[in-house]
This record gives C-alpha cells, sequence and structure tokens, in this order.
C-alpha cells in the first residue's frame, strides 16, 4: 500500500522540484563552421510548467551580430504537465569575427512582469578564405579602352520628334487653309486636264469614224466627271433629271436628248454634224462648271 502510494506522488515530487528549479532555454546552431553570408539554423527550445506563458523572440529582435533571413515557430506541446516551445531561426552573418556567439531570450509573462530567460550563449566558427593580406596592396593598372556598344538616345529622339511635330503643327495652325485650298485647286485642275484630254479623244475618234461606241464613251465620260465634280450621283440620272438638276438649262436640254437619240435611235448618220455640236456643247458646259468651281474655292481661299 506504501508503495503505491509512492508511486502515485512521483510524478507530483518531479513536477515540484521542476518547478523549483530555473528554466533556462537550450539555443544551439545547427553546425559549428559557416563560411560569410552563409545560411545557418539555430534551434531555440523551453521546457516549462503548462501553467507558465513564454513568448520567444520575433522577427524584429536583434541577433546581432548575425542577420535574421526567416523564422518558423513550432506548435506548443504538453506532456505530463511540461510544455515544450520551440522555433527554429534562419541566420546569416557578414562579420569577420573569427568566432561569434548568439544567446536568445525567452519571455515569461508573470501577472504585469516580464521575466527574460537566456540561453546559454553558442558559438560558430567563422571560416577565413583569406588567409594573409600583402600590404601594401598590389594594383594593377589597365590603361587600355575597353569597346563599349553605343546606345541609342531616346531623350534626344523624342525631343527631335516633339520638335518636328510642333513645328508641322505650327505651320499648319498658320497655312493649313491655304494649303488646303491650293491643294483643291492642285487636284481640279489635274482632273479637269485628264477629262478633257479623253473626251477630246473620244469625239474626235466619233466625228472621224462615225463610231457609236465613241459617243457613248464621251457621254459616260462626262456625266462622270460631273459626278465627281459635283460631288452628285449625276451619272446615275436620267436626261430629264440632269437637266432639272442644272436648272432646266436649255443648253444641257438640247445636246442630251441630241446624244439620247443617237445613241438609241440609231440615227447618228443621218445627223452626224449635229451630234458633233451637241459633244460640243457639253465639253464648253463641263468647262463652265470647272471653271465656277474653281472660282468658288479661290473665293473662299480669299475670305
Amino acid at each position: 500500500m506504501r508503495k503505491l502510494i509512492l508511486l502515485l506522488l512521483l510524478p507530483l515530487w518531479q513536477l515540484a522540484a521542476q518547478a523549483q528549479q530555473p528554466l533556462t532555454p537550450e539555443g544551439r546552431f545547427n553546425r559549428d563552421t559557416i563560411r560569410l553570408g552563409e545560411l545557418v539554423q539555430y534551434t531555440l527550445v523551453l521546457r516549462h510548467p503548462d501553467t507558465l506563458e513564454v513568448i520567444l523572440p520575433a522577427a524584429n529582435y536583434d541577433f546581432a551580430p548575425f542577420e535574421l533571413v526567416s523564422n518558423t515557430y513550432y506548435p506548443t506541446t504538453t506532456r505530463a504537465g511540461i510544455s515544450t516551445d520551440s522555433a527554429v531561426y534562419t541566420l546569416r552573418t557578414f562579420e569577420t569575427d573569427t568566432i561569434q556567439q548568439l544567446a536568445l531570450p525567452v519571455y515569461m509573462l508573470r501577472q504585469q512582469d516580464t521575466l527574460e530567460l537566456f540561453s546559454p550563449a553558442n558559438a560558430v566558427y567563422l571560416h577565413q578564405l583569406v588567409q594573409t593580406v600583402q600590404e601594401p596592396l598590389q594594383v594593377k593598372t589597365d590603361t587600355e579602352l575597353a569597346p563599349v556598344q553605343e546606345r541609342f538616345n531616346w531623350p534626344v529622339m523624342v525631343l527631335w520628334v516633339t520638335t518636328v511635330i510642333a513645328f508641322v503643327a505650327l505651320i499648319w495652325l498658320i497655312f493649313g487653309q491655304s494649303i488646303k485650298k491650293r491643294y483643291k485647286l492642285y487636284r481640279l485642275r489635274k482632273d479637269h486636264a485628264y477629262y478633257t484630254s479623253r473626251f477630246n479623244s473620244h469625239k474626235d475618234r466619233f466625228q472621224k469614224s462615225g463610231v457609236q461606241s465613241s459617243l457613248e464613251k464621251a457621254v459616260t465620260l462626262w456625266k462622270n466627271y460631273l459626278t465627281k465634280l459635283e460631288r452628285s450621283g449625276i451619272n446615275s440620272f436620267t436626261t430629264k433629271e440632269i437637266v432639272e438638276f442644272y436648272g432646266n438649262d436649255e443648253e444641257i436640254n438640247t445636246a442630251l436628248r441630241i446624244c439620247d437619240k443617237a445613241i438609241y435611235g440609231h440615227l447618228q448618220t443621218e445627223s452626224e454634224g449635229e451630234t458633233n455640236l451637241a459633244l460640243g456643247m457639253l465639253r464648253r458646259f463641263s468647262k463652265e462648271r470647272y471653271k465656277l468651281h474653281r472660282e468658288l474655292i479661290r473665293n473662299a481661299r480669299s475670305n
């Protein structure tokens, strides 16, 4: 019976003994030797009664002479009333001291007070790659020019493009209307010269040979030219509609009816002279319309 009671009280005595012993965190590196800038892991462990609340160092802690790269915290584990808190810190150093030590604290919360418990210092050795340094240092001189690839000067390019655009915009602002009018006159003159050349060619061919196709081509060319000149669908109008479009002009009425009679009535043989006169009237009318539009453009430019 006594043995049974002793066995039951033994864990309680162990807990009481551990509670009376001072708590000391355990901290150690995962290896003894490192190189400059090389990653090394430091493990911090604290075992304590589960009634205590402890906090391990966070990322804002000063790990000098080391620098913190990352940290990993593990969940608290409890067994037989003893809790274990642990964390692994990944560190690196750029200090040149041969031996570098680290001791991290664990913070124990006690009501309104905080107790700081440090682990024993654990050291690592820095592997020195450079053993000896000659003084003074030998500096190698090199006066050879190294070829450098020429880079495109984008700022200058942008400046030139902006300047050109601004200059063109200024020219257009001042002389834009005049340039547009001059271009319209140029196109008008060029179209009329091309039309006149072809119309005269068809007229002369009809006058010499009396071929009906030349008469048809001349009338069609006349209608297409006036369509472009007047910006209207004259080439799709009937003779009556064309006459009405031009205010019942008697000359146009006479010329078109003569041409229609010659084309559709096949009477050009009997009235060849009259048909040639009608073509002349059409040519004269188109020239008058050309002059009218030319004056309209000129007057608009002067205004």
